[in-house]
């Protein structure tokens, strides 16, 4: 008997993934790739080389995003953005007024889905806000005199990244940011602004604001390139 269509329950919704995101002097490509750098300043150009490493970051992973080698190895991927970049910069100086170098710090976020992969080269920040705690993902790559010792740009040779992957959970925030932010805002005003974030792109914008200036009135002034990611479902 065929049952009467009142009392046939109408399929749920199932809950899907979205990834909110939102920052300053930041690149992505949609909700996948997300890319901060920060110019060396003990070298000349410094702003040239900050956005010559966004520009090729990005452009690499859209480029080697295709090959489906490296889309199933996505630590292999992640060393492949760097390589591209890293040689891009060290070719940058046979160009007239370049040939003292230039150099950038960088760090790639891939997400997809519940997942997520991290490369960083130099003295740019990553932190992991879950359930009120604020795990730092990477450490610096600087010496005891808090001098850069590894870079985009510094050497010809293949740039290795640092490199870090684990679940994305629901409601995690991920932080990438320059060290004009991370010296200038405590854990736990961090971790107030964090506790703040909404659901909406906009609530995370205003997050990031208020990270911003609390860098400033600590007495941060260079530039600052900063990006925060959450995921939500709904």
């Amino acid at each position: 008997m065929k049952p009467d269509d009142l009392f046939v329950k109408p399929p749920q919704a199932q809950p899907t993934d979205s990834i909110l995101f939102a920052g300053k002097g930041f690149v992505h490509s949609t909700d996948e790739c997300f890319i901060i750098a920060d110019g060396y300043p003990g070298l000349p150009h410094a702003g040239v080389a900050e956005q010559l490493t966004c520009e090729t970051a990005l452009w690499a992973y859209q480029m080697v995003r295709q090959r489906p080698f490296y889309w199933k190895g996505k630590l292999s991927f992640l060393k492949r953005i760097f390589r591209s970049t890293n040689l891009r910069l060290w070719q940058k100086r046979r160009d007239p007024g370049f040939d003292a170098g230039l150099a950038s710090a960088l760090m790639v976020l891939m997400v997809i889905n519940d997942y997520f992969w991290l490369g960083s080269a130099g003295n740019c920040n990553s932190f992991l806000f879950r359930d009120g705690l604020i795990d730092i993902l990477t450490r610096r790559d600087v010496d005891g005199e808090g001098m850069l010792t590894k870079a985009a740009g510094f050497a010809r040779k293949q740039l290795i990244p640092t490199m870090h992957s684990e679940n994305f959970l629901e409601n995690d925030i991920l932080l990438l940011a320059t060290d004009s932010i991370a010296d200038y805002v405590s854990e736990d005003l961090m971790r107030g602004i964090l506790e703040g974030a909404g659901t909406t792109n906009e609530s995370l914008q205003n997050a990031v604001d208020k990270l911003v200036a609390t860098a400033k009135s600590a007495g941060s002034s260079d530039a600052m390139s900063l990006c925060m990611v959450k995921r939500i479902v709904i």
